[in-house]
């Protein structure tokens, strides 16, 4: 096998048991590394593997709030673990109402729905580690069919409006955005790089869901035919402000990472949903 100059060249991914697991492997994979994708109850059960200390991916905390508690129980296992380093996926839901500022790494998290206090839950049990990395994500809209891309795809081929926030922005992340960057901070750390940090990442332009939808129906449209009908409408405005948008300075300094648009790479993404979800049942 050729040698990658990676040190270690072994990364365990706990995964969330979603589409990221199987795209985060085979990007690690792609640039060398030996990579182990576990389950949250396959590592709370057994931890790493034997005779190894490698660099942890941790994504249990994207699989949702259903499976928020083995995020926690996962955290709490990896205390006992001797690991060169690792990289923790966050979310901005650990932040309470901003409004429209952004969000930077020194912003103090103050939660206020429970999915954003189990978010910051896992955070804080890792901060007495020395060799954590936490990467706190903006709006994921690919991770799963409950997200937001395959919601509005489902529903669109079910022939049912979709009812989407047209106030409140985010800078969105796709999943093969999000392998970009974990694959990029992962090579790093087993360069040399800090193995601590706390850093930000969303996509460089901002929008609102119902931006995202329309771009969504455009795709559609080009893989489907211009006679392709879809139906959006605005949810009533909230009475506060609900954008979450992070700065994520941090991340370029420390590792020369930019931010990409979210809208490169989304007709693919949206040709990927139309394939699985169009795809008939065996």
């Amino acid at each position: 096998m050729h040698h990658t100059g990676y040190k270690p060249d072994t990364v365990v991914v706990i995964g969330a048991g979603n589409a990221m697991d199987s795209a985060l492997q085979k990007g690690l994979q792609k640039v060398g590394f030996r990579v182990q994708l576990l389950s949250a109850e396959q590592f709370i059960e057994g931890g790493l593997p034997e005779g190894v200390r490698p660099i942890i991916v941790n994504a249990a905390s994207c699989a949702g709030g259903i499976r928020m508690p083995e995020a926690k129980a996962v955290c709490h296992a990896l205390l006992n673990q001797s690991c060169h380093a690792i990289l923790h996926l966050s979310s901005y839901g650990v932040f309470g109402h901003v409004g429209s500022r952004k969000i930077d790494e020194d912003a103090e998290p103050d939660p206020l729905s429970e999915r954003g206090r189990d978010w910051f839950a896992c955070e804080q049990t890792l901060t007495s580690l020395d060799n954590v990395s936490i990467l706190r994500l903006g709006w994921q809209v690919d991770r799963s069919e409950q997200a937001l891309l395959g919601r509005i795809i489902r529903s669109l081929l079910d022939g049912r409006a979709v009812s989407l926030d047209d106030a409140s922005l985010g800078n969105p992340v796709t999943v093969s955005d999000l392998v970009r960057v974990v694959v990029a901070i992962t090579q790093q750390l087993a360069s040399g790089a800090p193995t601590s940090g706390l850093y930000h990442y969303g996509s460089a332009d901002t929008c609102t869901a119902m931006d995202f939808g329309h771009e969504v129906v455009d795709r559609m449209r080009s893989l489907n035919g211009d006679d392709f009908t879809a139906e959006l409408t605005v949810l009533e405005p909230a009475e506060k402000d609900r954008s979450y948008v992070l700065a994520c300075v941090r991340l370029r300094d420390v590792f020369g990472i930019q931010q990409r648009s979210w809208r490169q790479g989304l007709t693919r993404q949206v040709e990927l949903w139309l394939e699985r979800l169009q795809k008939p049942a065996s």
